[in-house]
């Protein structure tokens, strides 16, 4: 029993404590990284491989994307070329020679450097073909007489890419890419006819080497439309698991299983036609140097454990006796609240830490009363600016005083301004949430009209049309201001006579429509479809000003893309703006604006 607290004694000591501590806490995390590190490690490199990948897909993907473009502007060219128009709506109106000229000239010149051979095709309603490629009867009528072809033939502004591998068109039997657009003319808005613009799929298949593993470029249907593995063309991989993750996402990357092997599969779109270059690599080819490295580290880990062991037997043993001395002296010093410092004495390494603690307590105590002054000083900034805030409660009382002061002078003209504007003001500083009921915004719009009488005098008449259940419908908070502003610059403004701004609202189901209509000058058809493409685009950059785009994209941001703002003019008729919002009745207390009598 006496031998055995005699061996508990021993490895209570000091020495073997830091002994035992520093190779248990060498061990533990050593085994825990393995578990905890190590697959993070495993996942940031998968990252990474997958950025790189990424990128150098998305380059693949550009050069992609302009090699259908190139292929698309060609058709354009070739379409919007006279001679082709007047071919199409009347076989008769050109000669042999003017035929073979505009073959010779338009339709077998397509220069491009993305690709070296193109067939042309041109069809009319008339039954007639005319081709750069002999095209045999039987493929002819297979052509003519599909769905597809039924449907672009007779339907204006049409667009269709297609991979031709078994419907074959030209007698060669190549397998080509094709653009099929249907060629509409613009003043009756009718089809004239259709182009089929084709290139080789070998083409397209040298820009989609240089990556490793497979790579392939697959249609909406599933089918592999090219890649540098000539077997793999025409194969169908719409049943592959990986497939529905696809189409759900732009771009992305995603690990599957097949045949046993693990595999990665990085994939992007082409937003010409919304086809996908797809890479899928075998995740042992890309993680194999990981699992090398892997190996050569952990003989590594083993060769620096034997070597600390030794340095920590060697460590251990000459810290046990000076640290029991510093362990007392730092008590003293503690209980002193670091307001003396410790004398120095003993073995020059004591020495030297006691220098070197003395060192910091004084500037942990200076570094203490400089916190203190800097919170102190913070504290009187605070204070000091808290004073300096404007109180928008003085602003609208001051206005309010100046009104009535107007009032008493008799000078209403100035206090119905002054009152307009305090209305407006309140409105747009007023605390709370963005959205409010929709009597609240007219009242503001009332007073911004107030205002713009002001200006445009008896040249200006405002009616509203909205029934009272619909008063209290939730809208977006200043709405209908910017709308009203440009109907009164760009509409009423620039005409001659009275300008009038009808405001209506009505419910359609589970819709609330809102439309401001006036009779203004109205805007070109160029104009408009320009207006229109600004709503439609993304709303990733913020608009430098309010206006229709900022209304449009909070509509949207606060109730989903259905809704919004839609835009009808037509010139010297006037212009209506249409807000499409969900029916729903403001609640109660959602909003707690800032209040005042200066709009009064």
């Amino acid at each position: 029993m006496g031998r055995i607290k005699q061996w508990a004694s021993r490895l209570n000591s000091i020495r073997n404590r830091i002994f035992f501590s520093i190779l248990l806490f060498l061990v533990i995390p050593f085994l825990l990284s393995n578990q905890y590190l190590d697959k993070p490690l495993e996942r940031t490199i998968e990252q990474k491989i997958a950025k790189s990948a990424q990128d150098a897909l998305v380059l693949m993907t550009f050069n992609v994307q302009l090699f259908m473009e190139d292929m698309l502007n060609s058709a354009v060219d070739i379409t919007i070329n006279d001679d082709t128009k007047r071919m199409l709506k009347d076989p008769g109106a050109l000669s042999q020679y003017e035929k073979l000229r505009l073959n010779d000239v338009t339709l077998n010149r397509s220069f491009s450097s993305y690709f070296s051979n193109t067939y042309v095709t041109l069809f009319d309603r008339h039954g007639n073909w005319y081709s750069t490629r002999y095209l045999e009867e039987s493929l002819y009528q297979e052509y003519t007489h599909s769905d597809w072809y039924e449907k672009m033939i007779s339907t204006p502004y049409q667009i269709r890419w297609m991979f031709n591998n078994q419907q074959f068109l030209y007698t060669d039997r190549e397998p080509i890419i094709s653009l099929a657009k249907s060629i509409t003319e613009l003043q009756s808005n009718q089809n004239i006819g259709m182009i089929v613009f084709s290139v080789t799929e070998k083409d397209i298949r040298k820009y989609l080497t240089g990556l490793e593993g497979d790579v392939y470029l697959v249609d909406k249907q599933g089918n592999i439309v090219s890649s540098p593995r000539r077997e793999m063309i025409g194969q169908s991989v719409a049943e592959e698991p990986y497939m529905p993750s696809l189409w759900t996402q732009r771009r992305g990357q995603a690990m599957v299983e097949k045949e046993n092997r693990k595999f990665i599969v990085n994939f992007d779109t082409l937003d010409l036609n919304g086809w996908k270059i797809v890479q899928m690599v075998p995740y042992d080819a890309v993680f194999k140097e990981i699992y090398d490295l892997r190996k050569t580290q952990a003989l590594i880990v083993l060769l620096i454990f034997v070597i600390f062991t030794m340095i920590t037997l060697s460590i251990s043993y000459g810290m046990s006796r000076p640290l029991k001395l510093l362990k007392k002296r730092m008590q003293v010093l503690e209980e002193k609240d670091f307001h003396s410092v410790l004398s120095v004495a003993g073995p020059k390494e004591i020495s030297s830490l006691i220098e070197t603690y003395n060192k910091m307590v004084t500037e942990i105590r200076q570094l203490l009363n400089r916190v203190k002054d800097e919170y102190q000083q913070k504290e009187d900034m605070r204070f000091r600016a808290l004073q300096a805030q404007i109180n928008p409660h003085f602003v609208l009382n001051t206005l309010n005083n100046i009104k009535w002061m107007a009032y008493i002078r008799n000078d209403k003209e100035v206090g119905d301004m002054l009152s307009s504007l305090g209305g407006v003001l309140e409105q747009s500083i007023g605390r709370g949430g963005t959205l409010i009921p929709l009597r609240q915004e007219i009242q503001y719009i009332e007073n911004y009209i107030e205002l713009m009488k002001m200006k445009f005098n008896d040249k200006l008449l405002v009616d509203y049309d909205i029934p009272e259940e619909l008063m209290d419908q939730e809208v977006i908070k200043i709405m209908l201001q910017p709308v009203i502003e440009n109907s009164l610059m760009h509409g009423i403004e620039p005409m001659n006579g009275v300008g009038r701004i009808l405001v209506r609202a009505k419910r359609q189901e589970d819709r609330f429509l809102l439309t401001v209509e006036d009779n203004g000058v109205g805007m070109s058809p160029e104009k408009l479809q320009e207006l229109r493409s600004r709503l439609a685009a993304g709303s990733e950059e913020l608009p430098e000003r309010i206006g229709i785009k900022n209304v449009h994209d909070r509509i949207r941001l606060q109730y989903g893309d259905p809704y919004g703002i839609q835009i009808h003019s037509r010139i010297h008729e006037g212009t209506a703006v249409a807000f499409l919002l969900p029916a729903k009745k403001m609640q109660e207390g959602v909003n707690d604006d800032l209040k005042s009598d200066a709009g009064r």
